[in-house]
């Protein structure tokens, strides 16, 4: 029976030689460049190979401090080798070992695992997929299953969800017995060292179809973007709002890690490339970055960040720094290029500019313009969520402060939320939020479903929030009974007398036009689904700061 083998393959970006895959260190003819060897049952096919690096290992000093005798030539090595295949007038690369570290990623072609992928595998026999929910908090997840199974049982969010990465069996066997792809596509075959033509054919055959339009056409609701005049635009845009935080003022510019990583407590990172000197940080930060840029007085341009600024870390003490990501890899940036109502939508994750889908997009702004819109707190001159709940106590008997009442789920000893930061004689939980950035508007969504669900299906919670009410209505001026709007433990819950009113705290964009971005508009589609689903109707108050 014929030996079932895994080849990594990745394919080099169009226009791209053979030493423009490697690092600068790697490329022929520098110190760190690796052998080149002919293939010859291939024309056209070089083979690079040699040893990628040699180190002593990371856990040695700590077995030498009770162990003096160990040997000192210990090494911790890897070696790695790289074959160039010419299929289908383009170039595929077979990597094996440890060469990844020899190589530029941004040299390849990005989601091409993915599409091979989803181009060979039915819904029904896939095995893994990671998704990405973009905003400020970037949600990555990896789903598995222990066998084949159709796309509905990983729960992937059609609306929200990016996908990431696939994995499973192909439909057709002689194709490949298992593939999973990203960027590299990972397949195993049982094809011999004199039949990489004819696999790496077959591969280039995959790609180029579009077979995954039938079942995984939602995977195009975010493109990636290639035209490089508009790219040089979208980079602009990120540098602007990098040089706006630097400044100290607000922009909507995060970082999160491009990958699912393992975290480890008590890991360290360094931000490397401009001078910085190897100041430890414990979390990904754009803070941190921003004050980094600032201390070290860096004075370059986007080019110079995106080549040359990186981030390493290690996982332990014991450990050495290692390169990990590039910084540009890691901000997450959504932006328009102009200010027309119909503007194409951008956003910026993992090192790519996705462009959103028209009709996606028309999809999300039309549900968005479908949530009820309400004016009651009206336009502020408070600066912040404190100096606005502060007021409103003061300036609005017909408003209940509830901000800081902690209650108890069922169940529940350390749990303590709030039921609303207000709630009105209308029967209104007021939710608010200074949305000075995404990340604090998807909490305040969160915020909003978890009270309505503990409201609703929670007997004992509904029971305590009556109590609080009546207590904090007693000590209120002129005694207003906010607790008769609530039931009593013996009365039924009327759900459609209630409403959830997010108010968010918010300054004009450039155009003037008062809004919240575009994937805080995708991420509040699930929050009002489920808090509509327990029957209680949703409302958006955006209050101009």
């Amino acid at each position: 029976m014929p030996r079932k083998k895994q080849y990594n393959i990745r394919l080099l970006l169009p226009g791209l030689e053979i030493r423009d895959a490697f690092r600068p260190s790697f490329v022929p003819g520098q110190p760190q460049a690796l052998e080149t060897y002919p293939w010859g049952s291939i024309d056209g096919a070089t083979l690079y190979i040699g040893q990628i690096y040699s180190n002593p290992p990371d856990w040695i000093e700590f077995l030498r401090d009770q162990s003096h005798e160990i040997p000192a030539n210990l090494s911790a090595s890897g070696a790695g080798a790289i074959l160039f295949v010419p299929a289908a007038r383009r170039i595929l690369a077979l990597c094996f070992g440890h060469v990844h570290i020899a190589l530029k990623t941004d040299a390849f072609v990005r989601q091409f695992g993915l599409k091979v992928t989803l181009n060979s595998v039915p819904r029904d026999r896939l095995r893994s997929i990671d998704t990405a929910t973009l905003d400020a908090v970037t949600v990555q997840k990896r789903v598995q299953t222990s066998r084949d199974s159709d796309l509905q049982v990983f729960g992937v969010d059609m609306y929200n969800d990016l996908a990431r990465l696939a994995a499973g069996t192909p439909s057709n066997s002689e194709f490949a017995q298992f593939v999973a792809g990203k960027d590299t596509l990972k397949i195993i075959t049982t094809d011999e060292s004199d039949e990489i033509q004819n696999l790496c054919d077959r591969v280039m055959e995959m790609y180029q179809s579009n077979t995954y339009m039938r079942d995984f056409a939602w995977v195009d609701r975010m493109k990636i973007v290639a035209e490089k005049t508009i790219l040089a635009q979208l980079d602009a845009k990120v540098f602007e709002a990098l040089t706006e935080l630097r400044a100290g003022n607000r922009a909507d510019l995060y970082m999160s890690p491009p990958e699912i990583v393992d975290y480890t407590e008590g890991s360290q990172l360094h931000y490397n490339g401009f001078g910085s000197r190897g100041k430890n940080f414990l979390n990904l930060s754009v803070t941190d970055y921003v004050a980094e840029l600032n201390r070290c007085q860096f004075g370059g341009d986007m080019m110079e960040l995106k080549e040359k600024h990186f981030i390493s870390a290690k996982k332990s003490n014991g450990a050495p720094f290692s390169e990990k990501w590039k910084v540009y890899d890691c901000f997450t940036y959504e932006t328009v290029l102009t200010q027309r109502v119909d503007a194409d939508q951008f956003v910026l994750f993992s090192g790519n500019w996705y462009k959103v889908e028209n009709n996606f997009k028309n999809e999300v702004e039309d549900a968005y313009n479908a949530i009820k819109k309400v004016s009651i707190v009206g336009q502020t001159n408070c600066q912040n969520e404190r100096e606005l709940i502060e007021y409103l106590l003061n300036n609005r008997p017909d408003l209940l402060k509830l901000d800081q009442v902690k209650i108890n789920p069922r169940g529940v000893t350390y749990g303590n939320f709030e039921p609303c930061d207000f709630f009105s004689k209308n029967r209104e939980f007021i939710h608010l939020k200074d949305g000075n950035s995404s990340g604090s508007i998807s909490h305040l969504w969160a915020q909003g479903v978890v009270s309505a669900e503990a409201f609703v299906s929670d007997h004992d919670f509904k029971v305590k929030l009556r109590r609080e009410v009546k207590t904090i209505s007693d000590r209120m001026a002129g005694n207003r009974k906010f607790e008769k709007l609530f039931p009593t433990a013996r009365q039924k819950l009327e759900r459609e007398k209630y409403k959830v009113v997010y108010g968010i705290m918010r300054k004009p964009y450039n155009n003037g036009n008062l809004g919240i971005p575009f994937f805080s508009k995708i991420s509040l589609q699930g929050a009002v689904r489920r808090i509509e689903e327990l029957g209680i109707s949703v409302a958006i108050e955006l209050i101009q700061k």
